[in-house]
């Protein structure tokens, strides 16, 4: 407890400082948005990698995919790093970088405008930004609050509090450059921690060899031999490695890069970063099935409160020949405090505690200090970029454009700082208040966001005749797509997926049926 408190309040204090450092390098809105154009390779590989990965990875997904599709999970690391990673800076870095500085534009939405001649695509994409990444920030704060409960004793309520204060200060204060120097930092620690991690798990799993084969022959048993079809897999691989392609908060990181000669080294950090982070993530998941079975159904509160205790006092441990004793794993409960049935009549798992409950009993607490920074690290991360683009949303997308100002204006700067501090606020009061539709908005994000933004953006990048009419049509599409076939009852990363690809077929039909865009603002786009 005692370490976990000292180095959460060692980075705290050094994240603020870098708020401070940031705020004397941000003086014009390009400064304190995209940190004028002026990051370096490494800086800008791990601001990418951190934003990629949060406690949603290590935590959420790592736990419920590592038990849902045991080894397999590995195809979603392969893909995340050298699709979601490699390829991203390959494919969409250098013509990002470019064409956004020929366009001198700072946002997603800024860039549909400027390339297609469409105010009213600006302004769809400043809200749809604000809509679907505002709850999905309220959810980060959430998870951020309740690991520090969970590890801290601290009430929900003050850890909330407290997280969004800290990271409204250095955001406020420093922007860009401090949510990438902080990026750094805290990648820095996401390696380390990740390593050492999966080290450890693995050697108190018999060894690397030993902890592959009991997977391999506990994944089928515990699943009751109900695997996963391969196109599930496939679709979670795709969602996540392709569907962060158009996620603003992602793409922004291509803006800031200082020139297109750093890209080639970005891409190889980037890509080692993902191996080591998202490998120890998922394979860590696909452990559970060496240390968990599936739950016990419980009648009282008697054999509820022995169940608890047994996942206290035997988690991890090991029988006189060294073997792991599995123990039957968390399960989720109703309001009511009974357990919570699925539809075969067997308890549901909370894949949420699977990992944090693993590591509390198999980590030294040193190590188990680190995770818990590292947690943290890489959600303020995350949560750094999604305030940012959503403040920007209004502040630069819907604001400085139709107030008509002169660039050395101050306006728009002191309103995105302000928005900040704003949105996190408003993030709070979701995260305190457990609107029951953050729970939907979350779910919808992803597939949201990048079902409205990837194709028409990817399009816009390569195709000189790409027009409004395509991108709205793209735009519609995909977000369409996605809220029907989530709300119809869809496996949410098909649902994605289906979103992220039809705008593909969707967009051509329409450009080619409509006028083509103007000459002037296409040779100026394209401009080498």
């Amino acid at each position: 407890m005692f370490l976990i408190w000292a180095l959460t309040c060692v980075f705290v204090i050094v994240t603020l400082g870098v708020g401070v450092w940031g705020m004397r390098r941000s003086k014009t809105l390009g400064d304190f948005f995209i940190g004028g154009r002026s990051l370096g390779p490494w800086v800008s590989a791990f601001a990418y990698g951190t934003s990629y990965y949060s406690a949603v990875m290590f935590i959420g997904f790592a736990g419920q995919l590592g038990w849902g599709f045991g080894l397999d999970v590995l195809w979603i690391s392969f893909g995340n790093t050298f699709l979601g990673c490699l390829l991203a800076w390959f494919v969409l870095g250098y013509r990002t970088r470019r064409m956004t500085q020929n366009l001198g534009v700072m946002t997603m939405p800024e860039f549909f405008d400027r390339r297609l001649n469409a105010p009213f695509l600006k302004i769809f994409a400043a809200i749809i930004i604000f809509l679907f990444l505002l709850p999905y920030s309220a959810a980060a704060f959430t998870g951020l609050a309740y690991l520090f409960k969970v590890t801290l004793g601290i009430d929900f309520t003050y850890a909330l509090l407290g997280m969004c204060f800290v990271t409204a200060l250095y955001l406020i204060m420093g922007g860009f450059h401090a949510m990438c120097l902080n990026d750094f930092i805290q990648g820095s620690i996401m390696l380390v921690g990740s390593f050492l991690m999966v080290w450890i798990i693995t050697d108190h799993a018999g060894g690397f060899q030993n902890a592959i084969s009991t997977i391999q022959a506990n994944y089928p048993v515990h699943l009751g031999g109900k695997l996963p079809p391969w196109y599930i897999i496939a679709a979670a691989t795709f969602m996540t490695s392709f569907g962060v392609w158009g996620l603003p908060q992602m793409v922004q990181k291509f803006y800031a890069i200082k020139d297109e000669k750093q890209i080639l080294r970005a891409a190889i950090v980037t890509t080692l970063f993902s191996c080591i982070v998202v490998f120890a993530g998922y394979f860590n998941g696909s452990m559970m099935h060496i240390f968990y079975e599936p739950p016990a159904v419980v009648q009282t509160q008697e054999e509820a409160a022995a169940y608890e205790t047994r996942l206290q006092k035997e988690t991890g441990k090991h029988d006189e020949a060294g073997k792991i004793i599995p123990v039957p794993a968390p399960y989720t409960v109703n309001e009511d405090g009974s357990q919570k049935k699925g539809p075969n009549g067997q308890p549901v798992i909370a894949y949420d505690e699977l990992v944090p409950r693993l590591l509390k009993s198999q980590l030294p607490p040193v190590l188990m200090a680190v995770i818990v920074v590292l947690v943290l690290s890489a959600t303020m991360s995350t949560l750094s970029s999604l305030i940012l683009v959503s403040s920007s949303a209004i502040a630069i997308d819907l604001y400085k454009e139709h107030a008509h100002l002169d660039e050395s204006s101050q306006k728009p700067l002191y309103l995105i700082r302000f928005l900040n501090g704003l949105f996190i606020l408003i993030s709070a009061l979701m995260a305190l208040l457990k609107f029951s539709f953050i729970v939907v908005m979350m779910s919808l994000s992803w597939g949201a966001v990048a079902g409205a933004f990837m194709a028409p953006y990817l399009y816009s990048l390569y195709w000189k005749r790409m027009n409004k009419f395509g991108a709205a049509a793209g735009m519609v599409t995909g977000l369409t797509t996605n809220i029907v076939l989530f709300m119809l009852g869809v496996n949410a990363t098909l649902a994605a997926s289906c979103a992220i690809l039809l705008p593909f077929a969707v967009i051509p039909v329409v450009t080619l049926c409509t006028p083509a865009p103007e000459k002037e603002t296409v040779e100026l786009a394209f401009r080498k």
